[in-house]
């Protein structure tokens, strides 16, 4: 064995491992390692949801009502210069109806969109204002078609580019590139139910701790704006104290 935990050495050793069944794993029936590797992701996302209200029709699966399927890619190639590569939301609708609940498969399309265009423009605003935006595509991929679930595949970034992995190996790049993933997501789930929605905020910024007696501490901190999302604003934050030098935490204040 390789010796790596198996998440990292791939999704077919993972999923083996894990105890999915072999229909899951090895689509190919033991033929290509490779394929089942890309495989095996999209047939884990329709055994997850198996049986629940996202694919009623589905006796084998663990009942997850999954809300949608996100496929995330980086090998996307290289320049010749230094510009990057950028991002690219890969989608499949036509010819192929609706999901297993009924759902219009038009829907990944919005979807895709709504990921892509927020990961665009905070990347543009926060990190290189040039950032490649290279639109919508609809392809037949296994990751965009197999999927019982609204899903996208997404080319963001290049780890074979030299101009992307200058901001790939930015650890505060891919936070902020999880929580545009994060937010796309939110603006979908939030239309397709025709309801508002509120962007987590921020952590705090300017902590510090002070001595106001004895036994008693003044705890003081700034909030962190959102210059990308105009409702990520905390109305109050929960205060709470770990209880001995190992334990939990438990509430003591909301201000």
């Amino acid at each position: 064995t390789s010796g790596a935990p198996r998440f990292v050495e791939g999704s077919r050793s993972y999923l083996q491992w894990c105890g999915f069944p072999d229909s899951v794993y090895t689509v190919s029936h033991g033929l290509t390692d490779y394929a089942d590797d890309f495989r095996s992701r999209s047939e884990w996302v329709n055994y997850l949801a198996g049986g629940s209200q996202a694919i009623p029709n589905q006796e084998k699966g663990l009942r997850v009502p999954l809300d949608l399927s996100l496929a995330f890619h980086t090998d996307a190639g290289v320049t010749s210069d230094d510009v990057t590569i950028g991002t690219l939301s890969l989608y499949r609708a036509n010819n192929f109806g609706n999901y297993a609940d009924g759902t219009p498969r038009i829907v990944s399309r919005y979807l895709a969109d709504m990921v892509g265009r927020q990961l665009v423009d905070d990347a543009r605003a926060k990190f290189d204002p040039h950032w490649t935006n290279r639109g919508l595509s609809q392809q037949n991929l296994y990751e965009t078609r197999v999927p019982q679930v609204p899903g996208m595949l997404l080319e963001y970034l290049s780890h074979q580019n030299f101009a992307d992995m200058k901001y790939g190996l930015d650890p505060n790049f891919r936070f902020d590139v999880s929580r545009a993933i994060y937010k796309g997501i939110l603006k979908f789930i939030a239309k397709r139910d025709h309801r508002d929605y509120v962007v987590q905020p921020l952590p705090v910024n300017s902590f510090a701790i002070n001595a106001a007696g004895a036994n008693a501490f003044t705890l003081t901190w700034q909030p962190t704006a959102d210059a990308q999302s105009a409702n990520a604003d905390a109305k109050s934050y929960v205060v709470c104290e770990r209880v001995g030098l190992d334990g939990g935490f438990k509430e003591i204040a909301v201000v």
